[in-house]
């Protein structure tokens, strides 16, 4: 469902508004994507899971989350960092197949609280004016906050919503 050239394109965007910081912190991201999943896949997830990126994969996903993560407070526990950062990864790479997307980081200094600094992001492929972005670790707060099942593939949402919107504008 993505456009390579488009995802190219668009991350350009990014990157020419992105501090140094954030280009370094999203150019390592990206680099150690397959290699790291496929770690957390082997410390993490049980044989037989559905590791294939599939809007079903996070439906099955949720129940280890939620037996993992009793409460929001487990997700950041030093305790749990390799599991919690493998499953925004991989929360993060199924949203990027489900939608036109790529990824995005901000980095506006430690004393900036807005919630996606520092946090990596999917952002929709679509101009500026329609863009949204959903933070995988925070739809990871939401299911265990909420603990409902379904939770995850509601976050390609705001996402299909961007596209429609740039569509109909003839973005």
């Amino acid at each position: 469902m993505n456009d390579p050239g488009r995802t190219e394109a668009y991350m350009a965007e990014d990157r020419a508004t992105m501090t140094g910081p954030a280009c370094a912190f999203l150019d390592q991201w990206l680099a150690t994507m397959d290699t790291a999943l496929a770690e957390w896949r082997r410390a993490h997830l049980p044989a037989g899971f559905p590791f294939d990126f599939g809007l079903d994969s996070l439906d099955a996903l949720e129940p280890l989350l939620l037996s993992r993560f009793p409460d929001r407070a487990a997700i950041d526990a030093a305790s749990n960092a390799d599991f919690t950062t493998g499953a925004v990864r991989y929360i993060g790479e199924t949203l990027l197949r489900a939608v036109p997307a790529r990824w995005g980081y901000e980095d506006r200094g430690a004393e900036d609280t807005h919630r996606y600094n520092r946090v990596p992001v999917v952002r929709s492929n679509t101009p500026a004016a329609f863009m949204e972005a959903v933070a995988p670790c925070l739809a990871l707060h939401v299911l265990v906050r909420d603990r409902g099942l379904g939770t995850l593939r509601q976050f390609t949402g705001p996402l299909l919503d961007a596209h429609e919107a740039a569509e109909l504008a003839g973005g």
